[in-house]
């Protein structure tokens, strides 16, 4: 599971859906909750936080320019490529924290990914999980 560590910046919510958006080493994370998670009396802005998302979440794109739905943006270069019969792990570094991603291999041989070069990890906002930070 991937973890950075934030701080709430910002809170809405209409009826059970809640936007979180959350300071993380300089970058903005959205996240979206519903129901139980949007009623967490601890979630408040100044609230230090963990911002979780699963490694099978983040997509990645090379060379990315243009617009995209995708809130979540971290930019990173490539530490380590562990390529399996069906899938690759791929470690990115993003201000000094790890961030993983698992892709298909086919995606990874078609992309040509490498060691040392930058690319962008993406994550939708409903795939990010916010837990109180201890």
């Amino acid at each position: 599971m991937n973890s950075l560590e934030g701080v709430v910046l910002s809170i809405e919510r209409v009826a059970e859906l809640s936007k979180v958006d959350v300071e993380c080493r300089g970058s903005v994370v959205t996240a979206y909750m519903v129901g139980e998670g949007h009623d967490t009396p601890r979630l408040e802005v100044g609230s230090e936080v963990l911002v979780l998302f699963k490694e099978s979440e983040v997509a990645l794109a090379k060379n990315f320019c243009g617009e995209i739905s995708l809130r979540n943006r971290f930019r990173g270069k490539i530490e380590n490529i562990e390529i399996g019969s069906l899938l690759a792990e791929i470690t990115l570094e993003f201000e000094d924290v790890k961030i993983v991603s698992v892709i298909s291999r086919a995606a990874c041989e078609a992309m040509k990914l490498e060691v040392g070069e930058y690319v962008t990890a993406l994550v939708k906002a409903n795939e990010i999980t916010l837990m109180e930070a201890r």
